[in-house]
């Protein structure tokens, strides 16, 4: 049996409808009507799909953490490094498959909002390597893995904005040396492997 894909495809056009009024304009003066002409649908298909502006954006955030999903490691056994340099991998890799939508995302002025939850996320998942291959104090993971976090998502979504002929690979590469050099300088002695 055959797939519809029509309603994914209206979803995600109100989605990136959504993200271009952003840059625009803020969100409480965003009508349901000004959306969906820009999405190129009728009011009844918005309704179809969504109940309101804050559901779009709720939509977006799971786009997201589905991505975060998508591109951590499931095996808790896999050191830090590999779990640093799978993520980037994947992250890079799906943004560059849906780059316009990214790219919008991240020049939002609502993009720190869509995004501190997969940041939080993130958090999280480093921490969890971090713990289990070295003795650093909290404080210090914390500090060390919001310098990770802010420099690979930094960095992903200006790449996405601008990815001027690096290709993912390259972005993936560059990324990880950097993170990979500043930390085990920082770590030195403190890391067991990989």
């Amino acid at each position: 049996m055959r797939v519809d894909s029509r309603p994914i495809k209206t979803k995600k056009s109100i989605k990136q409808a959504l993200l271009v009024l952003l840059k625009e304009k803020d969100i409480s003066s965003i009508t349901i009507s000004e959306l969906a002409n820009c999405a190129n649908v009728s009011r009844k298909t918005f309704y179809l799909h969504y109940k309101d502006i804050s559901q779009i954006l709720e939509d977006i955030k799971t786009d997201l953490q589905n991505l975060f999903d998508d591109s951590v490691m499931k095996d808790k056994r896999v050191g830090f490094r590999v779990r640093t340099l799978n993520f980037i991998n994947n992250i890079v890799q799906r943004v560059n498959e849906e780059e316009d939508y990214y790219a919008l995302m991240a020049s939002s002025d609502y993009a720190k909002i869509i995004f501190n939850p997969i940041e939080d996320r993130l958090k999280e998942e480093f921490l969890y390597a971090l713990d289990t291959e070295t003795n650093l104090k909290q404080d210090v993971k914390e500090c060390l893995i919001d310098f990770m976090i802010g420099g690979i998502v930094n960095s992903v979504l200006k790449w996405a904005n601008n990815p001027d002929g690096i290709s993912p690979a390259e972005q993936s590469r560059i990324l990880f040396e950097i993170i990979n050099n500043n930390v085990a300088c920082y770590l030195n002695s403190n890391f067991n492997g990989y």
